[in-house]
């Protein structure tokens, strides 16, 4: 409850009106008999209607009607404007005096919550202005339970409306201040007996559906073990999507429908397959099939038939070679005249690969061994020519013999002793020749020459440089011999290797006859290529029906472009072939796509994997039809039992959700009409909140405490010792800490008389501080000008922030109530 505004219209003599500013607390300023009491004894009359009066005077004793229009013949109303509940109420009271008794009538009016303005004539204005709806409560009776049936409780506003800032302490003391009201105290003990009836009776039906659950439980697990069972071979069928709860019935019927379909659309699509299959059996894709493959076979030979006829071309011209070779070694000198070698024309043979041959090495040997014996020749002819000797191996030897006769006449030379000679050549031949007066003389000369001439010293020389001579020119004859062996050994070689030359040229005729027979085993090889590539290319022509072109494999020249016609006729039967295949595979594309068909692959290949594709599908399906008979079968002799455990299980769960529910509610409720616990939970609230004010107002007081005791009795203390009388700013600080927690439990306003008195001039300070920071709680306070507010620094800054109003005494029975812009200091 928040109020609003409160308009005083001759009311125990009061006028005017207080607007309840939201966020501010509202304060009413007057001197003593000014009429501040007579206000908040207004209010407690008009929102806590009682139905008897206490006997004996009390401060707080509601006033009597007759008190409330003192003149006679005199009329007054008053109107409380308060928001609750998210509406606006108008509770309106109308007073009329005719001699001594004073009559009244109360009505609450409602209305819709607006926005409303602060100042004071624009929310009077809007206020009045509003479309007000009447409750039509007449009586003081229906008024207060209309109050507690919006929650505002007039016995909390008792406590809540107080003349007295020190009032609610006693009553905390006592016991007293924390009660649940009345009528609310009946119904919650009434409530809590019912309610813990209800939940033993909820306790016993729970264990009857527990048992009930747990039949259901136990039917429904065999059903889905004995499900999963028939499902085993059929993966796509999940059992966790069928067996779910409260719509396994009706997943059966889905499923028995996806059957009842498949299995009529399985007959006609095998009856296709195997339709399909035949024609991918038949004896047209046989031959189309090994018309292509034969001819994709032949394609990559085409460099091996080129090399074939490099092959035989390099075969035809090694056999030229060779029979040129024969030839020409046929042609060798006699081994008696090796030197006929000199002449000999040798074929150039360093650029020939003789690794072509079967034995290389040996051909090769007979050109080397031939080279190797031309060249001794040369040497030794060069060294004939430089001593003018044949080129024969005894004019050699006679040479050398001759030497060898010098270096024995070097060996031992003579003095001159004998008559003198000539020396001269005769037919190749030297002779020595005597003077014929020398002859005639000593006739013995011309007997018994010796073979061996002998070598003196001629006079001219001296026999020092004789000898000289004489070993110079043994070495020069030692050389010349050396010269005529070397020589003579090359001879000796020559004649070797022309034999061996001789000897090895038969292998010449060996490689003939292997190149013969190579020639013949390729000749067969690629004539029997180029019929196998002529056979199949004319052969794909005729199958396909495609216009034969001309081709030529007879040359390694033609043989480029022949290919390129026999391939462009593959693709085009290829191109042929696909679309075929792609016709009568028009029904399945997911298997064209699989296998990837294009006129690249080995359709030989394809149509085996398609046909076995078919086959594995009819198989499928096959089985496919047999596992979904029997699970078809299953559902129609299970479905019924699944329907009824589900219905009864449905009703389970509606009824356990609603027992829990009720359980939930009801114990919640249990919980909450606990009276003790209700009177527990405020008395605490009550200690912290009087804790937190005490200490705003004393903050440096560590030694006093205010507690509850139990049963909603407080206890004072100061050092843990209990006091019975605290000052009078303590009970006034407690006494607020009291109210404002009432006020926040139960969303009602505070009103306060006598507000600052019985507080220290000292904590007047932190009390206004205190009640300046309650934003969240509605607070009035009547206040007496004093010393304590008017000439207080500290104190002023609070109250000129709050909501001030001024209540001004014209006469006795005649009490004005006004607008306050704020205080000023020593007025």
């Amino acid at each position: 409850m928040r109020l609003i505004l409160i308009n005083f219209e001759n009311v125990l003599g009061l006028n005017g009106y207080l607007n309840f500013v939201e966020g501010k607390p509202l304060m009413i300023y007057g001197e003593n008999v000014s009429g501040k009491s007579n206000i908040i004894n207004m209010i407690r009359y008009c929102l806590i209607p009682r139905s008897r009066e206490r006997k004996g005077y009390r401060e707080e004793k509601r006033l009597k009607k007759n008190e409330i229009l003192l003149k006679r013949n005199s009329a007054g109303s008053v109107e409380i404007y308060f928001e609750q509940n998210r509406k606006f109420y108008k509770l309106y009271y109308y007073f009329s005096r005719r001699g001594k008794n004073v009559s009244q009538t109360q009505r609450l009016f409602e209305s819709k919550q607006v926005e409303l303005p602060l100042e004071d004539e624009e929310r009077i204005k809007v206020l009045t202005n509003l479309d007000w709806k009447d409750t039509k409560i007449s009586s003081m009776k229906s008024l207060r339970e209309k109050l507690v049936e919006m929650k505002i409780y007039p016995e909390v506003l008792d406590i809540l409306i107080s003349p007295s800032n020190v009032r609610n302490f006693s009553e905390a003391i006592n016991g007293s201040v924390i009660k649940v009201p009345e009528i609310i105290q009946a119904r919650i003990s009434k409530i809590h007996e019912n309610v813990r009836k209800y939940l033993d009776n909820l306790k016993k039906l729970y264990g009857v559906i527990v048992l009930e659950r747990e039949e259901l439980e136990t039917k429904t697990r065999e059903l889905r073990k004995s499900f999963e069972e028939v499902i085993k071979n059929l993966p796509e069928i999940k059992v966790d999507k069928i067996f779910v709860g409260g719509e396994t019935a009706r997943n059966l019927e889905n499923l028995q429908n996806f059957l009842v379909e498949k299995l009529k659309s399985i007959p006609s699509k095998v009856s296709e397959m195997k339709e399909t299959l035949g024609l991918l059996s038949s004896e047209k894709y046989e031959i189309w099939t090994g018309a292509i493959d034969k001819l994709v076979m032949i394609l990559p030979r085409k460099e091996e038939l080129k090399d074939l006829m490099e092959r035989r071309d390099s075969i035809e011209k090694l056999e030229e070679t060779l029979k040129t070779w024969k030839i020409i070694f046929e042609g060798l000198p006699p081994d008696s005249h090796p030197e006929g070698l000199l002449t000999f024309s040798m074929p150039n043979f360093k650029k020939s690969d003789f690794n072509a041959l079967s034995n290389p090495e040996r051909v090769k040997s007979i050109f080397l061994a031939v080279d190797e014996a031309k060249k001794s020749l040369q040497r030794a002819n060069e060294t004939c020519k430089k001593y003018k000797v044949p080129l024969t191996t005894s004019d050699i030897n006679r040479l050398i013999k001759s030497y060898s006769e010098l270096l024995k006449a070097l060996k031992a030379p003579l003095e001159p002793k004998g008559d003198p000679a000539l020396l001269s050549k005769l037919k190749e031949k030297v002779v020595v020749s005597i003077p014929l007066d020398i002859a005639l003389e000593k006739m013995e000369y011309l007997r018994g020459v010796e073979p061996t001439p002998l070598i003196h010293r001629p006079e001219s020389f001296g026999k020092e440089e004789f000898m000289k001579r004489v070993s110079r020119l043994k070495t020069e004859v030692k050389d010349i011999q050396g010269e005529l062996r070397k020589t003579k050994s090359d001879m000796s070689k020559a004649k070797k290797l022309l034999k061996k030359a001789k000897r090895l040229r038969g292998d010449i005729d060996r490689e003939l006859k292997v190149l013969d027979r190579n020639m013949k085993n390729l000749k067969r090889e690629l004539d029997k290529l180029i019929k196998e590539a002529s056979n199949a290319y004319h052969h794909l022509c005729e199958v396909f029906k495609l216009k034969r072109e001309e081709i030529d494999l007879s040359s390694k020249y033609v043989i480029d472009s022949s290919f390129e016609t026999i391939s462009a006729k593959c693709k085009e039967a290829q191109k042929i072939f696909l679309n075929d295949l792609i016709q009568q595979m028009k029904n399945y594309p997911e298997i064209l796509e699989k296998y990837k068909i294009s006129e690249e692959r080995d359709f030989t290949i394809i149509i085996k994997r398609i046909r076995e594709e078919f086959e594995k599908r009819i198989k499928e399906v096959s089985r496919l039809e047999e596992e979904y008979k029997n699970v078809n079968d299953w559902i129609l002799r299970n479905t019924a039992q699944l329907k009824a455990i589900e219905n009864r299980s449905k009703t389970i769960i509606i009824v356990d959700a609603a027992l829990l529910i009720a359980q939930a509610i009801l114990s919640r409720i249990f919980e909450k009409t606990d009276i003790n616990k209700i009177i527990e939970d405020l008395s605490e609230n009550l200690e912290k909140s009087v804790k937190d004010v005490y200490k705003r107002i004393f903050p440096e007081d560590e030694s006093f405490s205010f507690s509850h005791s139990g049963r909603g009795q407080f206890i004072s203390t100061i050092n843990n010792e209990p006091i019975t009388h605290p000052s009078g700013s303590q009970r006034a600080a407690i006494s607020v800490g009291i109210m404002l927690s009432l006020a926040r439990t139960f969303g009602l306003p505070m009103i306060l008389d006598e507000a600052f008195d019985r507080i220290d001039v000292k904590r007047l300070k932190f009390f206004c501080e205190c009640i300046t920071g309650l934003t969240d709680c509605q607070t009035c306070l009547a206040a007496y000008t004093s010393f304590n507010i008017e000439k207080n620094p500290e104190v002023l800054p609070f109250i000129n922030s709050w909501k001030t109003y001024l209540v001004e005494r014209a006469e006795v029975l005649e009490k004005n109530i006004k607008p306050l812009e704020g205080l000023q200091m020593g007025k």
